[in-house]
């Protein structure tokens, strides 16, 4: 086993460095995801988002049904 793994160091060590890429990559994700949720919770007192009703006649012209 020890030999396996001084002949083939090399993989081991891609291995290793693909992890680390990846937990650094979560650790980044995970950061930018709470920053965003407190930015949505902190606009939650923000009229012009949500709020506003949509004005379906400005979107596209309605279309009668023959029966």
């Amino acid at each position: 086993m020890l030999e396996f793994v001084i002949n083939y160091w090399y993989i081991f060590a891609i291995v290793a460095v693909v992890l680390l890429l990846g937990l650094f990559g979560y650790i980044m994700d995970r950061k930018k995801y709470d920053e965003y949720k407190a930015e949505i919770l902190s606009n939650s007192g923000d009229t012009n988002s949500l709020s506003e009703q949509t004005n379906i006649a400005g979107v596209a012209d309605i279309v009668e049904e023959n029966k």
